[in-house]
C-alpha cells in the first residue's frame, strides 16, 4: 500500500531535518517549488537544497507539534532546536506540503524571520561561508 501524503511529508521533514539530504532531494519532484520567509517569488529545488547540510547541522531535534491532511495537502507545525556556536533556540514553524504520486511537489513555508533560533542560524550560516 502507497505512503500516505502525510506519511510522505512525515518521512521528507524527518530525513531533511536529520541531515539526511540526500534521501530527502529523492522525496521530492523535479519541478518542486517552494516558497518562504527571506526568498522572493517561487524557489527551485536546487534552490531549496542549495546549503542544505550547512544549514541542518545546527539542527539538533525535530518535533511535529500538529499536523493535517486533506486530499493531496498535508499542513504541519513543528519545532525545532538551534545549537549555534553564539546559543541555543527553539523555533516554531509551519509548512504547507503538496503531494503527487509519493513526492513531495510544493511547500510553503511560515516561520517568524526575527526569532532568536533564525537570527542565531542566520549568524552562523554567515559565518561560515
Amino acid at each position: 500500500m502507497p505512503a500516505s501524503p502525510a506519511q510522505v511529508v512525515t518521512a521528507f521533514l524527518q530525513a531533511f531535518m536529520s541531515g539526511d539530504i540526500d534521501r530527502a532531494r529523492h522525496m521530492v519532484s523535479e519541478d518542486f517549488w517552494f516558497q518562504a520567509p527571506l526568498h522572493d517569488g517561487r524557489g527551485s529545488k536546487s534552490t531549496y537544497f542549495a546549503g542544505a547540510e550547512a544549514k541542518t547541522r545546527f539542527i539538533r531535534a525535530f518535533r511535529i507539534l500538529r499536523q493535517w491532511a486533506e486530499g493531496a495537502d498535508v499542513s504541519t507545525v513543528y519545532e525545532l532546536d538551534i545549537h549555534t556556536p553564539d546559543g541555543d533556540a527553539t523555533m516554531a514553524m509551519s509548512e504547507w506540503h503538496t503531494v503527487h504520486a509519493g513526492l513531495v511537489t510544493s511547500t510553503y513555508m511560515v516561520f517568524d524571520s526575527s526569532a532568536r533560533a533564525a537570527q542565531l542560524l542566520g549568524h552562523a550560516l554567515g559565518a561560515h561561508h
